[in-house]
């Protein structure tokens, strides 16, 4: 057979097969058969919830489509890490196009799927809710000494939950255990009291730690004081005398028991007169001062007392100016200059008359119906004493218990007893405190044996002697002394026996700080003079127990500012102040403050009546002190 006729049929067999093969693809297409896979479309998805608590795990499902028939792949979860993707996990769809994962991320995380074809699904945001959550109050500014209370609030999935709570503080790199709060329900409080500015922060171990919060610790801007009693507490205490005269003591008997050791005795009366400053103390910086007269008339004497006095009519004032060391006494037309003016009024010893007068002086405290004005020039001013009979004038101004007391009564056990013995007690404790210094010459500072304030004892003169009560008080005083004779508290030296005038200080109330201390004081601890023996400490029920003792001496409130409390301690800051020993009066001996950082300390000891006024207390029996803002 020819070749050429082989191959010619063989090339039309291909040809006619490759028709049938065009024409059969179209009629498979017109069908609807499925075309090849790689020409489908690709569908990923993410899918799971949205928010997840960070102590449980959460599932992510994963599905794969090829169009929309469900593919078997491999797919990679990615989370997102800044502007990149990072791998998580790889797994292999399902039959059904379905792989779930099962992620538990610390916080809000974003998330992906990625096919082998790299085709990626849309992101899905899981946020993470802390299991456990732990709140407290913010930190604040606190005062040194007092506390910062916290409120922890602690909450497992949302809802209130029980547990211990550890509490600490930052110190240096690492956080130190400070104690450890018990929460219930949800709820705790603990009360921190940190020395100096400290970082806290509370963590229940293996769950949540708290944000952490600072407590600032300032140092107070003033002390709150706190005490008892008036005064400073040696001798007599006038509120004890008063309950002692309503039980029917007597006015020996009370002397006796304040001032131990001593007698009660009489002296002669040798009319003693005493010289009293009235003007020219440190408090009256009046370079001139003016003398009234309230009737009759009144004379003005100079150096020459031998020549006649220029006698002037009461209606005109006096006025007292100094020059040269000299005073000048201008009375209307009338002028006086010499080194001692006296000047002396109707009604007196000096001048008697029929027409009872007295005398003020413009800046004194008092006013005067006995003796005379004495008026001299020290350092540039008119210095003006009221010069008067010891045992009886002098007494009659002296304005240091109330007259009323002389009239109160109390009847006890069917016996009626009153006060009086009380103001008997004060005329003769006066009368001995004026005595010592009376027995000497005047002092040169002022011209003067006592001053009218409580330098020495308050004297206010006629005011007193006519005031309110005033009778009963003369009453008092008269009690206490005849025309020749003076009732005083003397001493006898057990070694010497020598009899001397007691030193008969008083004051108004010893204190009670603490229920088991108190009392009067020892003369070396409330001024540091040598020990006098009638002058020691004694128990007071009497001022304890008194029923009527005003709220300002049973218990008082006072304070001292953070620059005094600086001052007196000598440091840069006070924290507190703390008192560290008493005397065995239980006044204060010796305070110890605390520096602001709360480890320097500094004690001081003063005696009872320096501490007293370099803190200007009313007493030196004190309770506490308290910072305050």
């Amino acid at each position: 057979m020819p070749v050429t006729s082989t191959s010619g049929a063989r090339a039309k067999l291909l040809g006619t097969l490759a028709s049938v093969l065009t024409a059969l693809a179209v009629v498979v297409g017109s069908v609807g058969l499925a075309a090849p896979a790689q020409a489908a479309t690709t569908h990923v998805t993410l899918a799971g919830h949205s928010t997840a608590w960070s102590d449980q795990k959460t599932t992510l499902t994963a599905t794969w489509k090829l169009g929309s028939k469900a593919h078997k792949g491999k797919v990679t979860l990615q989370r997102k890490s800044g502007k990149t993707w990072k791998k998580v996990a790889t797994k292999t769809t399902t039959s059904k196009g379905v792989a779930k994962f099962s992620v538990k991320p610390a916080s809000t995380t974003t998330y992906r799927l990625l096919t082998s074809g790299k085709k990626a699904s849309k992101a899905k945001k899981l946020t993470v809710k802390k299991a456990y959550t732990l709140t407290t109050t913010a930190g604040s500014t606190i005062m040194a000494g007092t506390g910062k209370t916290f409120s922890l609030t602690y909450h497992h999935h949302g809802k209130a939950a029980s547990g211990t709570a550890l509490v600490e503080r930052h110190s240096g790199s690492t956080w130190v255990k400070v104690t450890s709060v018990k929460i219930s329900k949800g709820h705790g409080k603990v009360t921190l009291k940190p020395t100096a500015t400290t970082t806290y922060r509370f963590r229940v171990s293996g769950k949540v730690t708290s944000a952490s919060h600072k407590v600032t610790v300032k140092a107070p801007s003033t002390f709150s004081i706190t005490g008892s009693g008036s005064g400073h507490g040696v001798g007599l205490s006038q509120y004890g005398a008063y309950e002692m005269a309503l039980e029917g003591k007597s006015a020996a008997q009370i002397l006796q028991y304040y001032y131990p050791k001593t007698e009660v005795g009489t002296t002669t009366n040798p009319a003693r007169r005493i010289q009293v400053q009235v003007f020219g103390h440190g408090s009256d910086t009046a370079s001139t001062t003016t003398v009234r007269i309230s009737a009759g008339n009144f004379q003005i004497l100079g150096d020459a007392e031998d020549l006649d006095p220029t006698t002037v009519a009461s209606t005109t004032p006096v006025t007292l100016t100094v020059a040269n060391g000299k005073v000048t006494a201008r009375a209307g037309a009338a002028s006086v200059t010499a080194s001692t003016i006296r000047i002396q009024w109707s009604g007196t010893t000096f001048l008697p008359s029929s027409v009872p007068a007295y005398a003020t002086v413009a800046g004194a405290q008092g006013t005067y119906r006995n003796g005379e004005l004495i008026v001299t020039a020290i350092d540039g001013q008119p210095n003006v004493v009221n010069d008067v009979l010891l045992n009886t004038e002098y007494l009659y101004g002296i304005d240091e218990m109330l007259s009323v007391w002389g009239t109160a009564t109390r009847t006890t056990d069917g016996a009626t007893h009153s006060g009086l013995a009380a103001l008997e007690a004060q005329a003769i404790a006066s009368r001995n405190y004026a005595l010592l210094p009376a027995l000497k010459a005047p002092m040169a500072s002022c011209n003067c044996h006592v001053y009218d304030d409580t330098r020495s004892q308050n004297y206010t003169g006629w005011k007193k002697q006519n005031g309110s009560g005033g009778a009963t008080w003369v009453k008092a005083v008269n009690a206490t002394t005849t025309a020749t004779t003076d009732d005083v508290v003397t001493y006898t030296d057990p070694d010497t026996h020598v009899t001397s005038y007691a030193e008969t200080v008083y004051s108004a109330a010893p204190g009670y700080p603490t229920s088991s201390t108190g009392g009067t004081a020892n003369n070396k601890d409330a001024f540091g003079t040598p020990a006098i023996p009638y002058l020691q400490h004694v128990t007071d029920p009497y001022t304890k127990e008194y029923p009527h003792l005003p709220a300002s001496v049973a218990h008082w409130t006072d304070s001292i500012s953070q620059a005094t409390a600086k001052k007196v301690f000598g440091l840069s800051s006070v924290r507190s102040i703390a008192v560290t020993s008493r005397y065995s009066s239980g006044q204060v001996e010796t305070l110890t403050a605390t520096a602001d950082n709360g480890t320097t300390k500094k004690a001081l000891t003063k005696t009872s009546e320096q501490w007293r006024t370099t803190l200007g207390l009313p007493a030196a029996w004190v309770t506490s002190f308290t910072p305050r803002k």
